[in-house]
């Protein structure tokens, strides 16, 4: 409805629980001044919780007393700081958070619109414009602008954060099926072989390959076929990298906003890298894995979400 009534060129969507910068449109607008190819820009998005707001603006950052919302945090700068900065220098971002992004209207509107069918609209939509530009060989570009702040409120409990991720798990999966044109394509070069397959083998596949991997260690110990010195130098190794990846992540985006962490909250972040990386994503891979299950039951409903 809202892009029926828009008469401009461009339409931001944004959802309901997030809230942006004084700066934030005049920072996400910077990009169609320098290439007036792109049809799409998504934001930086933080978790509101985290951030103290004075008259509009961001200016200071601070760990909550909830840890199931820290390990969100620590969790989204790792997404967007990492594969989302890493894929917008070849054009490949698959998808524009719906909590904040720009897209030129009268391409959305010929590519066919947001689908009413798919439970993560905001992946699809940017999905078919890739594919609708290739298609069409429309010369087009999908930008992400880390300077555009907004502020989305994270989940504090656990039912609901497990009804926002099977939500967007079985997105994923409709998203990916949907537009599985662009799987081995040679016309969509390294969205379709990077960007594609990372988000096919690392997102959407990942749940079963990690909870397999986890009975696959569980079996061969009962099988006496398993290395146990071998395997816990190797998930020792495994697990400092992954730390330093995610607490890498989570001071770049901090330093991009000039954000300061108390030495309380820096011992904290270190806490919760580990913790995160040891146990929550392993509870997050069971509901993501359960949604793929239940998939049938599941696939439009949208699921409610108390916000506190």
């Amino acid at each position: 409805m809202g892009i029926n009534a828009c008469r401009h060129p461009y339409f931001i969507c944004m959802d309901a629980d997030s809230k942006l910068q004084k700066n934030s449109l005049t920072e996400i607008v910077e990009p169609l001044f320098e290439d007036d190819t792109v049809v799409a820009v998504g934001g930086m998005i933080f978790i509101s919780q985290c951030i103290r707001v004075e008259n509009g603006n961001a200016v200071g950052y601070r760990l909550p007393p909830n840890l199931l919302v820290c390990m969100q945090a620590v969790e989204y700068s790792r997404s967007f700081l990492a594969s989302r900065i890493l894929m917008d220098s070849f054009n490949g971002n698959l998808i524009i958070s719906g909590a904040f992004g720009l897209f030129k209207k009268s391409t959305v509107v010929a590519a066919g619109g947001y689908s009413a069918e798919n439970l993560g609209e905001d992946m699809e939509l940017v999905l078919k414009l890739h594919v609708y530009c290739r298609n069409n060989q429309i010369k087009y570009r999908i930008g992400y602008q880390s300077n555009a702040v907004c502020m989305t409120q994270a989940p504090a409990r656990f039912r609901d954060l497990k009804t926002q991720r099977r939500r967007w798990h079985i997105g994923l999966l409709q998203s990916m099926f949907t537009h599985r044109q662009v799987m081995f394509n040679l016309k969509f070069g390294l969205v379709s072989f990077f960007s594609y397959f990372y988000y096919l083998a690392y997102e959407l596949m990942a749940p079963a390959i990690e909870l397999l991997g986890i009975v696959t260690i569980i079996l061969a110990l009962f099988l006496t076929v398993l290395n146990i010195e071998y395997m816990i130098v190797f998930l020792v190794v495994y697990a400092i990298y992954g730390t330093i990846i995610s607490l890498s992540a989570f001071s770049q985006h901090l330093y991009t906003q000039r954000f300061r962490l108390s030495p309380w909250d820096m011992l904290k972040i270190l806490f919760l890298c580990i913790l995160e990386f040891g146990i929550f994503r392993y509870v997050l891979a069971v509901v993501r894995l359960m949604a793929f299950l239940r998939y049938g039951k599941n696939k439009s409903t949208w699921g409610k979400i108390e916000r506190v």
